[in-house]
């Protein structure tokens, strides 16, 4: 298997052949034009001097046409002149007996066309032969024909083409070193930023990543690396908090249950080991839920809360749930309509013992609960007589292992998971869940679900 090609490779190795293109694409054009300016070049002159030669006919006999044609010093342009027969009664080459073409006439212009060679002369490289009907002093009809060569044009064509090809050769490797420059040039932040990234690992807090100037992709790389980073950093603060927290807590609950097993293991009166065995079958609940809670935020942090999901009537859940309050003797005041959710049952159930506990904990006499439907949601709206959560502890409190009150028992306080499992779950189901003042002035925990849309 071959090596993948760095990022610099592929990018050269895609632009080059574009670069080649473009310059054997631009040499074909000027090779061209300037084919074509030469042998309009020749044309031009060939027309000009048949069109003078015309002219000449008019003014002048045939006799001083031979005579001034004898002594023409025009190198090797060949002139003629064709009578109405079409027999040669002038020629500027003594070598050349014939016309140099079958002439074509067009009445009134000069027809000009390329030729490869002329019948009788020995050179080759192409002529421009330029052919005119003409009326003598005599008034008789003649054809006057001039051939001009293009071996000059050739040959300027060829030394241009050498120097098209050498430019051709050049541009390309001016475009190409050009092109390794700004690719490395362009590449240079994304070398920095993977050295700085390769530089994160042990860092703590995690470096923020430079950001290139401007607006570019490179730019907005940066930045959304920056994002991650932060949430890396933020999601290992929460986990340190997390464990912290976590072993604090269930060490509290393992001393008791180790220190009530040392006593039992005691020789001690039946009754005092009755007592002591109930303690620490109450501290081993305490820890069993206090270890259901942690389970139940770790599939939160794995996204796996929302994998089961089914019609749960959610009026049936809130008044199983105060009946539970209800038997401990608490008094609840309950409005409830009906409201079909998506969900897992049990799940939900925790959501409103939680939040219902709560209320229950911070209450000063009356717990009271409304469900209804609002919109397409389900409004859950939990209140108590007790005080009020402060402004800047109404995000705070859903947080995990957050006491407001620290001077509450763990007994009574709980381990400050409860919350959290609520914001975890309810979010978990596309909903929300907010802690507001009642327009009484009771403590509000407000929690909306989306109603079930599949038909009934």
């Amino acid at each position: 298997m071959y090596p993948r090609l760095g990022l610099r490779s592929r990018i050269l190795a895609l632009t080059m052949p574009i670069i080649v293109l473009v310059s054997a694409a631009t040499a074909a054009i000027l090779y061209l034009s300037i084919g074509r300016v030469l042998e309009a070049s020749a044309r031009d002159i060939a027309a000009t001097e048949a069109a003078e030669l015309r002219a000449d006919l008019g003014v002048r006999s045939i006799p001083e046409m031979v005579e001034a044609r004898a002594t023409d010093t025009r190198g090797t342009r060949v002139a003629q002149i064709l009578d109405d027969t079409g027999a040669l009664v002038v020629t500027t080459d003594p070598t050349l007996r014939t016309p140099v073409t079958d002439p074509v006439l067009t009445p009134g212009k000069v027809r000009v066309t390329i030729v490869d060679s002329l019948p009788g002369l020995d050179e080759s490289g192409g002529f421009a032969v330029a052919a005119a009907g003409a009326v003598g002093t005599d008034s008789r009809h003649y054809t006057v024909l001039v051939a001009v060569p293009t071996r000059a044009e050739t040959t300027a064509l060829g030394r241009s083409t050498e120097l098209i090809l050498i430019g051709a050769v050049g541009l390309v490797a001016l475009l190409g070193a050009l092109t390794t420059f700004a690719i490395g040039q362009a590449l240079r932040p994304v070398e920095r930023m993977r050295e700085q990234v390769e530089s994160i690992a042990g860092s703590r807090p995690a470096p923020v990543l430079e950001v290139p100037p401007g607006r570019d992709e490179l730019a907005k790389l940066a930045e959304t690396l920056n994002r991650v980073l932060e949430r890396l950093r933020q999601a290992d603060v929460s986990r340190r908090a997390f464990v912290s927290d976590a072993g604090h807590e269930l060490r509290s609950p393992l001393a008791t249950v180790r220190l009530l097993i040392d006593r039992l293991a005691q020789d001690r009166p039946a009754q005092e080991r009755v007592v002591v065995a109930g303690r620490a079958l109450t501290e081993v609940d305490r820890l069993s839920a206090l270890v259901d809670d942690l389970l139940t935020l770790a599939s939160a942090d794995e996204q796996a809360l929302s994998t089961v999901t089914t019609e749960v009537d959610l009026d049936d859940v809130v008044l199983a749930e105060v009946g539970m309050l209800r038997a401990r003797g608490v008094p609840v005041a309950v409005h409830v309509e009906p409201a079909k959710v998506r969900g897992d049952a049990a799940r939900l159930a925790r959501v409103v013992r939680n939040v219902l506990e709560n209320a229950e904990r911070h209450r000063r006499a009356v717990v009271r609960l409304r469900l209804s439907e609002v919109a397409d949601q389900a409004l859950l709206e939990i209140d108590n007589d007790g005080p009020l959560v402060p402004v800047e502890d109404r995000t705070r409190i859903f947080s995990r292992f957050v006491r407001l009150d620290d001077s509450r028992t763990r007994d009574t306080g709980g381990a400050g998971l409860g919350l959290a499992i609520v914001a975890e779950v309810v979010s978990a189901y596309g909903g929300t869940v907010e802690v507001e003042d009642s327009p009484d002035g009771w403590c509000r925990f407000a929690v909306r679900l989306p109603l079930d849309s599949a038909p009934g």
